[in-house]
């Protein structure tokens, strides 16, 4: 005669709790299946270079994978919108700049002569941090930390501006470009 005693319930694991980020990550990515996609997109690009710890990359795939035709169209839009969101961004950083060296008294016309550099403190900075400011514009690095960074080290708004363009534009283009030509299965191992 065998044991008929029931089997003992499985319970399940408790859903694992979710990061703010994590959950704020996933809610912008499902905007991208709404009508309002592209403006999402678009708002989303401002605001990532002055506040906002979400990449637009996180509409821009999904939006592209689901519309591949439109994937020039999404990259431009979204480099622009992330320009305009790059200089609200190097205008905060002016202002913080304006108000540390002011309120903590720093003196960048301190000169360094050293190694064959003859400049100050402000001239080095500025001059040279834009080639930072393009590096991290195409490399996943958020862009609020380039645009800012940039205002408060006094790089000159052209030189900003210039290195913004070009990194803004690979890499809204390469985003949206590897999308497009190999699709989904590249979500695996792009990180955005």
């Amino acid at each position: 005669m065998s044991d008929m005693s029931p089997a003992p319930a499985v319970t399940p694991a408790p859903a694992e709790k979710l990061s703010w980020y994590r959950r704020l990550y996933l809610r912008v990515e499902a905007l991208s299946a709404s009508k309002h996609a592209l403006s999402a997109m678009l708002l989303v690009s401002v605001i990532d270079g002055s506040l906002f710890p979400i990449p637009p990359f996180a509409l821009l795939v999904p939006m592209v994978v689901a519309q591949p035709k439109k994937w020039v169209r999404y990259a431009v839009l979204g480099t622009v919108a992330s320009l305009f969101g790059g200089l609200i961004g190097y205008w905060l950083g002016t202002l913080i700049h304006q108000g540390a060296v002011s309120w903590l008294d720093i003196d960048l016309n301190v000169r360094v002569q050293r190694f064959g550099i003859d400049a100050t403190l402000s001239e080095l900075l500025g001059q040279n941090f834009w080639v930072l400011s393009l590096l991290c514009s195409i490399l996943p690095t958020p862009f609020k930390v380039v645009a800012i960074g940039s205002g408060i080290v006094s790089v000159p708004l052209d030189r900003f501006f210039l290195a913004a363009v070009i990194g803004r534009t690979v890499r809204f283009f390469a985003v949206a470009g590897v999308m497009r030509f190999v699709g989904p299965t590249a979500r695996k191992w792009l990180r955005v």
